[in-house]
């Protein structure tokens, strides 16, 4: 009889022991039912294993029954055994890790584990802060190095990260090794790579699927013993069964080395400065074994005295860059967002509730919106108040600054008037707060006694006319002030100096180079204050009052009670510079007499010439009132134009206006012969000058119409009217002091600023609220709305937009463009092929395909000219289509009706 092939054979005696023996292990491993599925995870070469072990059992067996036991056979089995026991508890590692859905689970504990963004150290007013809705993404710069992909320019950490579309295991910066000094973020940014690989926000950068691995220097190097020892998956096992909600999971290591290997994993190592450098060299060395042994992304942080890189093969060293002004405003408005709701709007919807009078109770909606307009107001003003003044913007250039810098301005408001403050909470947190959270601690433990040496120090370097000083000059300033403050005998003087630049962060340099104060104003504060402390101080600060070197510790010195420096300049009033800074103590002390106030601006007025600066705010002290909101200059001389051009050069103000060359003996002479357009860009730069404007109100500054001119009565020749002919110079420059409504005061702050989408959605808003609440909780406009748009706000809109771009952007250059293509200002659609050459125009096709919003290039420089306002395109009923076409032809009809 032939055999049936759907038969099975019989098994072998072998084959049905080591049956009998998987079910064993299945049964005692939780189930019988998880029979099939082990059968199905087991790797053949287990199988094979397995089925040896069976037949040695069955030997084994058999030789119990003999009186004597071959020694060669039992080592041959106990090897072969082994063997089998390890490759099946590796499977069934593995096949529970699996079936527990453990990745999920540990994605979610990482999310818990980093969702607050804790600034270490700071004891300040802070609530619990949410990372995601607070950081800044940090600019990087990547080394140039032999072998390796040089990247120009900064990018984020994400330019760096291998991408979706990448081939697998393809890792063009597959070891990096990001260095940067204290309160730039390492840390933080470590945490922030966790959660946007837990909450996978890691899509919206399309960098590739990694699974999050967080571990910190500090807390491992104990259990480093050598190269190899502890393997990298049993250390990750042992770290994640300490996370919250993890310590029950069924964490496998063998799990963790298969996504090692197969390069699935983002390997972050925080803090290698923080070992002890006793140890450093041992756990440079494990780091180094195991990002060579590991096919898989590697990110290690350090500070720079930390990490040596001959102790590692192919790992590039990653810059952190300064914050720009760009990310500093963007920190400003997301701390205030989130803070404003944090601390007040979120208590108040939630009391509301209990309101018995449903009336009165908020919505979320209505909470946030006034919760986000209170928050936009002290992000406006801090902005204001922080790029008014180029010490605080220069001292704001990382994550820890800004944020002491932010925290101190919400809890007084008048930063200027806090800079004491400021410095003395920034000392206590780099000197004691922030180093005790840490295991690499300052052996001095108390920022007082660290502050008293640093002060010593300072006040000899600014004595000698230094900022920089080698370690040996250093010894023999703070030797004395040294013995005075550490009794100990652990620490030297020149190890001091080591310790304030490698744990603290407050001076650079050393390793055979010189040292300095990270920031000149840290150098000036501190010798300020050990002037406050010594008996003389008053006497020394008198005697430097007049020395510009001395300048800033003066202030610092002075600042808190200027009056007697008040009266001291009052006694000299031929000397310029120390009345302009008594002038300077007294706008940053509010509680200085009014009439000492006066008598410095009547003396600064008498100078020959003035204070340009002086001569400037008195101007627009005294105005010819024109209407009850509009009132006009006298002409403006030189050197009152010239602090526009040097703030324009110092980029302090942006612009594309001509430079010109001043020379001090023109300077009280009236501005001739300047065009159109620099006088206008002269006009959009008072308009970041705040101390200018009176109260709280809000202002724009206008060239005058040749009717406002000649209605005010002039004794100088008049005035070449540029309204009539651009192209022509004036003879005199007057400007128009306009007061406009306070709700203005947003978009003027984005426009001054240049941040050109932020000004276009603030005009949408703008628009809406011109045409009534109707609109505002609709959310758009309607085409009767637009026909009917009140001039006054249109004109307005329209003029703020082409002072502030240099006459690039705004309504009316919109219509000229729209006319030039040959459109009708009927409010009548032109025709397919007319409004496609408008946007061709403005920059809103390319290559024949209209082109989304987020691809416009807002910048003035390469945009082409009319390419905002477009926000409009956003707030028109109907289909978007043809809101946009029929909305936009309606408006530039209505920019002919209001005559713009």
């Amino acid at each position: 009889m032939s055999p049936d092939p759907e038969q099975k054979p019989t098994p072998t005696l072998e084959e049905r022991l080591t049956d009998a023996v998987f079910k064993l292990i299945v049964a005692c491993s939780g189930g019988y039912a998880l029979y099939n599925l082990y059968l199905e995870d087991i790797p053949k070469a287990a199988i094979a294993g397995l089925i040896a072990f069976g037949s040695g059992l069955v030997t084994s067996f058999g030789q119990g029954l003999m009186t004597q036991l071959s020694d060669r056979m039992k080592q041959r089995g106990d090897s072969v055994g082994k063997f089998a026991n390890q490759s099946l508890d590796s499977t069934v590692e593995k096949t529970l890790t699996r079936l527990t859905g453990f990745h999920a689970q540990y994605l979610e504990a990482l999310k818990t584990h980093c969702y607050n963004l804790n600034v270490e150290g700071y004891k300040g007013r802070l609530p619990r802060l949410v990372l995601e809705n607070v950081y800044v993404p940090l600019r990087v710069n990547l080394e140039a190095q032999q072998n390796t992909l040089q990247l120009g320019g900064s990018q984020t950490i994400w330019n760096l990260l291998p991408k979706q579309q990448d081939s697998k295991q393809t890792f063009p910066h597959r070891l990096m090794a990001i260095i940067a000094d204290p309160g730039y973020g390492k840390t933080t940014l470590m945490r922030f790579l966790t959660l946007s690989f837990a909450n996978e926000n890691y899509k919206d950068y399309q960098a590739k699927e990694l699974i999050p691995v967080l571990l910190l220097f500090r807390e491992i190097y104990p259990q480093i013993q050598s190269q190899h020892q502890p393997p990298l998956p049993q250390l990750i096992v042992e770290q994640v069964q300490k996370l919250p909600r993890c310590s029950e999971l069924q964490t496998s290591r063998s799990w963790f080395d298969e996504q090692l290997m197969q390069g699935k994993c983002l390997i972050m190592l925080d803090g290698l400065d923080e070992v002890p450098e006793a140890q450093r060299e041992r756990v440079s060395q494990w780091a180094n074994w195991q990002m060579q042994n590991y096919p898989t992304q590697f990110i290690l942080t350090s500070r720079p005295h930390g990490f040596d890189r001959d102790l590692f093969v192919g790992v590039q060293p990653i810059d952190v860059l300064d914050f720009n002004n760009d990310q500093k405003r963007r920190f400003i408005e997301q701390w205030y967002r989130f803070i404003t709701w944090e601390l007040t709007w979120k208590s108040h919807w939630q009391e509301s509730q209990y309101d018995p009078n449903p009336q009165n109770r908020l919505t979320r909606e209505q909470a946030e919106a006034e919760s986000h307009a209170q928050a936009q107001r002290a992000a406006d003003d801090l902005s204001r108040q922080l790029f008014a003044d180029p010490n605080l913007t220069d001292l704001a250039k990382n994550p820890l600054l800004i944020t002491i810098i932010a925290a101190t301005h919400e809890g007084s408001e008048n930063l200027p008037s806090q800079r004491i403050p400021l410095y003395r909470e920034i000392f206590k947190l780099l000197l004691e707060y922030r180093p005790n959270r840490r295991d690499t601690r300052l052996t001095i433990d108390n920022a007082e006694d660290n502050q008293r040496i640093l002060q010593k120090l300072a006040l000899a370097l600014t004595g000698a006319g230094k900022t920089q000083f080698s370690p040996q000059q250093g010894v023999e300033w703070i030797k004395d002030r040294f013995t005075e403050v550490y009794k100990g005998n652990t620490l030297t003087p020149k190890a001091f100096f080591q310790e304030i630049q490698q744990v603290s962060g407050l001076l650079a340099g050393g390793e055979g180079e010189l040292y300095e104060f990270t920031h000149k104003t840290f150098q000036e504060y501190l010798a300020a204050q050990e002037l406050r402390a010594s008996e003389g101080g008053a006497n020394k600060i008198r005697e430097k009052f007049t020395d510009p070197n001395w300048e800033e510790v003066v202030y610092f010195f002075a600042v808190a009670d200027p009056t007697p420096l008040i009266k001291a300049a009052l006694e000299d009033p031929t000397n310029l510079y120390t009345l302009q800074l008594a002038r300077r103590l007294a706008n940053d002390n509010s509680q200085v007499d009014e009439t000492l106030r006066q008598a410095l601006l009547d003396r600064l007025q008498q100078q020959e010439p003035a204070s340009a600066k002086v001569r400037l705010e008195q101007r627009f002290r005294h105005l010819t009132a024109l209407s009850d909101t509009t009132a006009l200059s006298d002409p403006i001389t030189w050197g009152e134009y010239q602090l526009f051009l040097r703030d324009q050069k110092d980029q302090q103000f942006h612009s594309w206006a001509e430079d010109r060359l001043i020379t001090p003996e023109q300077s009280d002479h009236l501005v001739t012969d300047i065009h159109w357009e620099d006088a206008r860009w002269f006009c959009a730069w008072l308009s970041t000058q705040s101390h200018l404007a009176p109260g709280d109100d809000v202002y724009d500054y206008r060239l005058p119409t040749l009717e406002e001119y000649e209605a005010t009565p002039r004794n100088t020749a008049p005035l070449q009217p540029w309204t009539t002919d651009p192209s022509q110079p004036g003879n005199a420059l007057w400007v128009v002091q306009q007061r406009i409504p306070d709700r203005y005061a947003n978009l003027v702050n984005y426009l001054a600023t240049a941040q050109w989408k932020d000004a276009d959605r603030e005009t949408d808003k703008m628009m809406l609220e011109a045409v009534g609440q109707a609109a505002v909780e609709r959310g758009y406009l309607k085409l009767e709305e637009i026909r009917n748009f009140p001039c006054e706000d249109l004109r307005l809109i329209d003029q703020l937009w082409v002072k502030f771009s240099g006459g690039k952007f705004g309504f009316s250059i919109q219509k000229q463009i729209y006319v030039e293509c040959g459109g009708k200002l009927d409010g009548k659609y032109p025709g397919e092929e007319i409004w496609e050459r408008f946007g061709d125009r403005v920059g809103w096709r390319k290559d024949g395909n209209w082109l989304s919003y987020s691809h416009m290039d807002p910048s003035p420089l390469s945009s082409p000219r009319g390419i905002f306002p477009r926000g409009l395109c956003g707030m028109l009923g109907g289909g978007w289509w043809l809101g946009v076409r029929d909305g936009y032809c309606n408006l530039f009809s209505r920019t002919k009706t209001c005559r713009l």
